[in-house]
């Protein structure tokens, strides 16, 4: 059989066919693609080689380049289970505070005013503003207190954010993931940019879900990302979007 048509058959890479008895390469005219048999022509075993084709198919396993722990994560040593935990306190948090409290105090001044001289449309009027004062508070509270609680074991895999309540909460077999990536988001305003890093999974029924978002850094989702996939031997494959490591 002809070498030019193994060559199109296992694409624009050359791939050599090795003997399951004595590991010798196989000659081209020793190999029968159509059946998928092969002869050695050192032993003369007679073997399938669709195994190792399969092998070839499969996309490379892109090396491991460990991302040291970043600041704001803590691993916990749990022996049979996996536990990060992520403090969401960062720098932020401080310049939030400081606007919650103008924005609040200057709300707490308006109404006073308003329900004192009986100004009921004022204090309508003040009513969405009031609103957002206290999405801002509700907001820095947990900026304070929560934490984001990862647990992997080999049966569950929960994601919680605690203890203020707050949106995003898992909870999914571990066996189901194939995949994990992670991605940064942009955020523009009048007068910046900023950016927060998500992590992601892909399911084996190909559905992508969000794990965790608000990330401050990246280093914070990539080091999610890797400890995740060790923990379920899952190996690294590229994924379009994502950040790199």
């Amino acid at each position: 059989m002809p070498f030019v048509r193994c060559f199109q058959i296992w694409g624009s890479k050359q791939m050599h066919i090795t003997c399951t008895q004595c590991g010798a390469d196989v000659l081209a005219e020793n190999i029968n693609i159509d059946r998928m048999i092969a002869k050695c022509n050192s032993c003369h075993a007679v073997f399938r080689f669709d195994d190792q084709l399969e092998a070839a198919q499969k996309p490379p396993v892109r090396p491991s380049l460990d991302v040291p722990m970043p600041k704001g994560l803590e691993v916990l040593p749990t022996g049979s289970r996996l536990e990060i935990i992520r403090t969401w306190f960062s720098l932020k948090i401080i310049f939030f505070t400081l606007f919650t409290v103008f924005w609040d105090g200057f709300m707490v001044v308006w109404f006073s005013i308003a329900i004192s001289q009986r100004q009921w449309m004022m204090a309508a009027f003040g009513t969405i503003h009031g609103t957002v004062g206290l999405g801002l508070l509700y907001y820095v509270l947990a900026g304070y207190l929560n934490r984001t609680i990862i647990t992997v074991n080999r049966s569950l895999f929960t994601i919680k954010h605690t203890p203020i309540p707050w949106p995003g909460n898992k909870l999914l077999n571990p066996k189901d993931i194939t995949q994990l990536y992670c991605k940064e988001q942009m955020h523009r305003n009048k007068n910046s940019t900023s950016y927060t890093y998500e992590v992601h999974g892909i399911l084996k029924n190909s559905e992508h879900v969000k794990l965790i978002s608000g990330l401050d850094n990246s280093e914070q989702a990539l080091y999610i990302e890797q400890e995740i996939e060790r923990f379920l031997e899952i190996d690294d494959q590229p994924v379009r979007g994502e950040i790199s490591r």
